[in-house]
């Protein structure tokens, strides 16, 4: 799965923002572990970050070999996408956030449709339905803790036929049908100021990155169709279209994947329904595997005085901005330094990455000190606490994908004093996960006490209780529920 070539151009500075953008967020634990890549996200955050800087060297410097073709590496790619997607949906449910910036410039899609609200009868059905999975789950996650035989990991090749060539078809209508925005309509947009070139910043990115791809060849049984004629540009806020034109730029187009093994390792959310589904308990069984043996392989290696030099890494080659924590100011100004002093524009994107490279490699020992801390720490900062926070550990979670279930019932709201006002809130979920017992007759659902029970009982659980024991031991059944039959 390793990438076929390296980014130039457009595509290059689209992928080192995106390696740039998650030193902050794997710093802030915010958004750095995307659900659909379980081996990456489960990784300690210093090893991800290692990861992310091997990922950006081998893809953006010249000189460097490709990205090792292993499934961590692998991984980290795949997960760099969904990052730059979540970054893509941020931007956008944040765009009101900045009243009337940019406003006259979004591009909405009319045809997008909203998706009706469910009846009771299709509520109750759901709920029934989510009770039953995890039920299953829980007795499936029993097995493999007992360390029972839950069968070999093992993915047929797929085999692509006329239907599913039809399928992709269709969905490449949605993004190409009417034809590309035109010349004339984008040398018309007006130019924009500060405020709105943040607020469109990804957008933008991604977007130069599309209109470099005018490459035409033949690829996966198709006509390649270059992506530079997408019906779109930066102002649409179709999530939709961005998903798919990115995937078909960093993944279809790019990525050489391996076996379907390979992939059904690297893709795909670990969740209640793997659990239910026991086909796929050796689909988990092997993410632990391969999660614990990489875990534990650097938890050997891992150096807390060079605890930040990965961070470092990634900003010596992806950054094209002055900043840095307080322990970082002199490692930062020291290599801007070395950047000016051999004729290499710190602050010019999409170039040098090679030579910036070079420059870190020929100053970073000279310029260690502050590594023990992480880059974005300020002053004052409690050293032992933050060694611990990052200290990566030799082993993965015992329940790969498992959140722990919760009570049932609509637990009993909450009551706040407010200037000297009491206000009563009420409410529909009791988040309660500790001492939970099993409703007596269905053994489906779990509450916290009877007082939940009851409530639960008058509100809807009269209704379905019969039906949950009756299934609840319909394996076959759960199963393809949890594979949305």
């Amino acid at each position: 799965m390793a990438p076929r070539r390296k980014l130039t151009g457009a595509q290059a500075i689209l992928f080192a923002n995106i390696c740039h953008h998650y030193i902050d967020e794997a710093e802030t634990d915010c958004n750095d572990t995307p659900e659909s890549v379980p081996i990456f996200s489960h990784l300690s955050r210093a090893q991800r970050l290692k990861l992310v800087a091997d990922v950006a060297i081998g893809t953006l410097c010249e000189d460097e070999p490709l990205p090792p073709d292993t499934i961590q590496h692998n991984s980290t790619f795949r997960a760099m996408i969904e990052i730059l997607f979540t970054a893509l949906s941020v931007e956008s449910d944040t765009q009101y956030d900045h009243e009337d910036v940019g406003e006259d410039l979004l591009n909405y899609d009319e045809t997008d449709e909203i998706g009706r609200k469910r009846t009771e009868e299709e509520m109750e059905d759901l709920k029934v339905k989510n009770a039953l999975i995890e039920h299953r789950a829980e007795k499936n996650l029993n097995k493999i803790k007992q360390g029972k035989d839950v069968g070999e990991f093992h993915v047929e090749d797929a085999n692509y036929g006329i239907d599913d060539m039809l399928s992709r078809v269709n969905k490449l209508k949605l993004i190409f049908d009417g034809g590309p925005v035109s010349k004339r309509e984008r040398d018309s947009i007006r130019p924009l100021n500060d405020d709105e070139k943040y607020a469109f910043r990804w957008r933008r990115l991604c977007d130069a990155a599309l209109h470099q791809d005018t490459d035409s060849s033949e690829g996966l049984s198709l006509q390649k169709i270059p992506l530079c004629n997408v019906n779109f540009d930066w102002r649409c806020q179709k999530l939709n279209k961005w998903y798919m034109a990115l995937n078909l730029l960093l993944d279809t187009e790019l990525l050489n994947y391996g076996t379907a093994r390979d992939r059904a390792l690297i893709t795909g959310e670990v969740s209640y329904k793997s659990y239910a589904d026991p086909s796929q308990l050796p689909r988990v069984k092997a993410l632990e595997q391969n999660i614990n043996l990489l875990m534990k392989v650097y938890a050997s290696t891992w150096d807390p005085k060079l605890l930040a030099i990965d961070q470092r890494r990634i900003y010596a080659i992806c950054s094209n901005e002055l900043y840095a924590g307080h322990y970082h100011r002199k490692w930062v100004v020291g290599f801007h330094g070395e950047c000016v002093a051999r004729g290499i524009n710190f602050e010019e994107p999409g170039k040098n990455y090679q030579a910036r490279l070079y420059i870190f490699r020929d100053t970073k020992d000279d310029l260690i000190d502050g590594c023990e801390y992480s880059f974005g720490c300020d002053e004052g900062a409690d050293l032992e606490w933050r060694q611990r926070d990052w200290r990566p550990k030799e082993e993965g979670p015992k329940e790969l994908g498992f959140d722990q279930r919760t009570c049932s019932g609509p637990g009993k709201g909450e009551v706040v004093n407010f200037q000297g006002s009491v206000l009563s809130f009420p409410s529909n979920f009791c988040w309660v996960t500790e001492n939970l017992q099993s409703c007596s007759r269905c053994k489906a659902v779990l509450y916290c006490g009877r007082e939940c029970q009851v409530a639960d009982w008058k509100r809807g659980h009269k209704n379905v209780c019969a039906r949950l024991a009756k299934e609840r031991k319909d394996k076959e059944k759960i199963s393809q529920m949890a594979k949305g039959g």
